[in-house]
């Protein structure tokens, strides 16, 4: 079974690029006038760094269930990559637990926790389209 392994660094890129804008943005952008509650500041900070924390947590755990599988699970490569982008570091060795706490569960807890804080973005930007006035 053929895998399209460029479809990994292609997403990879595209959300660490919109990440990155997101964080150049003006802050005048982000603050603008404000006329509900709930889009305070706090608010449109909170969301994404709630969502960047779940996304991580939930990487974390899962690259470390990965590690802990049984030895008779044999998943597809597409799968473990996809899941563990950074299990491409031990494409030829068998990781220790200790390496696998300490280096591969936070890198991929990197990758999805930005892809968690991209999301929130997103979702308090349309939380903001939809509450302005005059729409």
């Amino acid at each position: 079974m053929p895998v399209s392994w460029y479809l990994f660094p292609v997403a990879l890129m595209v959300v660490g690029g919109s990440v990155m804008v997101i964080a150049l943005l003006p802050s005048s952008w982000v603050s603008g006038e404000r006329t509900k509650p709930c889009l305070s500041a706090d608010a449109f900070i909170s969301v994404p760094i709630k969502m960047l924390g779940a996304f991580a947590l939930f990487s974390y755990l899962l690259t470390v269930g990965l590690d802990l599988a049984p030895l008779s699970w044999h998943p597809s490569p597409s799968l473990v990559y996809s899941v563990c982008p950074a299990c491409v570091l031990t494409i030829t060795v068998d990781p220790s637990l200790g390496f696998v706490l300490l280096l591969l569960a936070p890198l991929d807890g990197a990758v999805y926790g930005s892809f968690g804080a991209m999301v929130g973005f997103v979702l308090v930007a349309l939380r903001r389209l939809t509450l302005t006035p005059g729409s």
